[in-house]
């Protein structure tokens, strides 16, 4: 939306709008209500911080959060060492890893490690 003020021109947004609105509000709000000008101004200050850094901020820290081990999938332990890399069922490549405390050897997966020392069962028969 164009606005014209004067001989200047304006491109008006939703964007815009989230910003501009509620700064026509706390104007309107500070001149005709009782309530304190302190606290609608505290007010819009955290509509504000929240509006232009609070995503960022959530980003940040979740980034800085640590991600768990990977465990081991037949014994659930943590101790587990990186083989190497090589494809398996695909031309993929998936890395290697072997359990230090079971001896058992899993790949790499979006869904976390697969045991590959004991294919599962599918329809019946042992793959």
């Amino acid at each position: 939306m164009k606005i014209k003020f004067w001989h200047l021109e304006y491109d008006f947004d939703k964007d815009d709008a989230k910003i501009v609105i509620p700064i026509v509000l706390l104007l309107i709000a500070v001149t005709t209500t009782s309530i304190s000008p302190a606290i609608l101004i505290g007010a819009s200050v955290i509509y504000f911080f929240s509006y232009f850094f609070v995503e960022d901020l959530i980003k940040k820290i979740i980034g800085a959060i640590p991600k768990a081990p990977l465990k081991c999938p037949k014994c659930k332990n943590r101790k587990i060492v990186l083989q190497g890399y090589q494809g398996y069922k695909s031309d993929e490549q998936y890395p290697y890893y072997l359990c230090t405390h079971c001896d058992t050897t899993s790949i790499l997966t979006e869904g976390g490690l697969l045991d590959i020392s004991n294919p599962p069962e599918v329809g019946g028969k042992k793959s």
